[in-house]
C-alpha cells in the first residue's frame, strides 16, 4: 500500500497535460522563424543583384567621354 500524500502537496506535475501543447507550439514557432529567415535570404539575393545591375547601368551612363568619341 502506498502512503497518502501530505495535505497540500502536489501529487500531479505542474505542467501535466500541457507538455505536448508546449512542445507543439515551440516547434511551430521554430518552423515559422526558419521559414521567414529563408524567405528573407532568398528575396535579399534577387534584390541585391537587381540593385547591382541598376548601379552598373547608372555608372556606365555617367562615364566620361573619350576624345575618340564624336558627337554625331
Amino acid at each position: 500500500m502506498t502512503p497518502q500524500p501530505a495535505p497540500g502537496s502536489l501529487t500531479v506535475p505542474l505542467l501535466f497535460g500541457w507538455e505536448v501543447i508546449l512542445v507543439v507550439l515551440v516547434v511551430l514557432v521554430a518552423v515559422a522563424v526558419a521559414f521567414v529567415a529563408v524567405g528573407a535570404l532568398r528575396s535579399g539575393r534577387t534584390d541585391r543583384t537587381e540593385w547591382q545591375a541598376w548601379l552598373q547601368t547608372r555608372s556606365s551612363a555617367h562615364r566620361p567621354r573619350t576624345p575618340d568619341e564624336s558627337d554625331g
